[in-house]
């Protein structure tokens, strides 16, 4: 999601900028479980996982490290995974099903044929909550 904002945004961009861009464009499946901050944080609890997110992509060279602070930049191998990943959900490789965080309307946008169904996963937290009720 980080590295598909990056793309779309194209160029550095600051963590408002990408945050941003990921609730408007109701790319991340928000719910209760992502508001509450960490303990320590004063930040919702998804806008840290982005940028844990964001940290263990520059550390694999899929974003670039400028050394600058607040500077969020796609680096070139970022973009051949994003690519990659995006055509093995697309030929069925990898299934947009298994991505509970994502919104429906970001799986239809990584895989066009994609149509909600009872068959997409669940976040565990969810999970259960649906067994404790049982």
């Amino acid at each position: 999601m980080v590295l598909y904002t990056l793309r779309e945004l194209s160029g550095a961009c600051t963590k408002k900028e990408v945050l941003a861009f990921i609730q408007d464009g109701d790319l991340y499946d928000i719910t209760r479980h992502d508001l509450p901050p960490y303990e320590s944080k004063d930040e919702p609890k998804y806008h840290t996982l982005l940028c844990w997110a964001r940290k263990d992509a520059v550390e694999d060279g899929w974003m670039l490290d400028t050394g600058e602070r607040d500077a969020w930049q796609l680096a070139r191998p970022g973009r051949e995974l994003l690519e990659r990943a995006i055509l093995r959900f697309r030929d069925g490789t990898l299934s947009v099903r298994e991505c509970y965080l994502w919104t429906p309307k970001f799986k239809k946008q990584i895989d066009p044929t994609f149509v909600p169904s009872p068959e997409d996963r669940i976040r565990p937290e969810d999970l259960l909550l649906q067994y404790l009720e049982l």
